[in-house]
């Protein structure tokens, strides 16, 4: 799988079809095992956004998506609503909708609040923290290390998160966290793509750190991670836009 973004559109990302046999390879992932032709649907989708199959500023034709994926327009169209909450998806009065894009302001934005949310919902689950959530946390850390790509890595990743941030105990500020985290989830899965050999993950410090005790050393360990990967995600958010407007000035030409 290789990371793509509307850059590789050519800067017309919004007219481009979604790449069918990859969104059937996606569906075909997901046939089995639903209650609710909706979350099937949203599920599919959400990878498909989160893998780069659907890319920032891409239109949603919701007759062509239920077509490929082989379901009806309604829960298609329930998938893109709760797509549109989560912040993934955008609805324009004209356009319908499309992937939701971020501006390099926006990405360090979204990146200033995860640090301050996240710091502070570590300082509250350290100071509860258990023998058993920190089991836990060992076997999901291992767990997401072994995750390279695509959602899987993102589920990983979040289940992690989840027990480190103890999200059962503080759902509204895990929820808000949640938010800002799957509003850069593609653009991180892009960062590691490209990135894969000099990867490095911090799963096993911030255990280490966090089974000690140890709150300051702890949040210095996560701050350092946030601050690494959000100034990759801004250099390739950057490196998308001169791109994309190279794309267009040469159109225009």
């Amino acid at each position: 799988m290789t990371a793509r973004t509307a850059g590789d559109h050519g800067g017309s990302a919004e007219n481009a079809e979604p790449d069918a046999d990859a969104l059937q390879r996606l569906a075909g992932r997901h046939q089995t095992g639903y209650r609710s032709v909706g979350v099937m649907a949203y599920d599919i989708l959400r990878d498909a956004i989160l893998n780069g199959t659907l890319v920032p500023g891409q239109k949603l034709r919701q007759e062509t998506l239920a077509e490929t994926i082989g379901v009806s327009r309604l829960p298609v169209r329930s998938a893109l609503i709760q797509l549109e909450a989560d912040g993934l998806v955008e609805f324009h009065e004209r356009r319908g909708a499309v992937v939701k894009s971020l501006s390099v302001e926006q990405a360090r934005e979204v990146y200033d609040i995860r640090i301050l949310l996240e710091v502070e919902a570590l300082r509250i689950s350290m100071g509860r923290m258990t023998p058993e959530r920190l089991e836990r946390l060992r076997e999901l850390g291992r767990t997401a290390d072994v995750e390279e790509e695509g959602a899987d890595f993102v589920d990983a990743r979040t289940e992690f998160y989840a027990e480190l941030y103890d999200a059962a105990r503080n759902p509204v500020l895990w929820e808000m966290i949640e938010q800002l985290r799957l509003k850069v989830g593609r653009y991180v899965l892009g960062w590691r793509l490209v990135n894969s050999d000099d990867h490095v993950h911090s799963h096993e410090e911030l255990i280490a750190a966090v089974a000690a005790g140890e709150l300051d050393p702890a949040i210095e360990v996560l701050r350092s991670h946030l601050t690494r990967v959000r100034d990759a995600v801004l250099e390739l958010l950057a490196a998308d836009g001169v791109a994309a407007a190279g794309a267009a000035e040469q159109k225009r030409r």
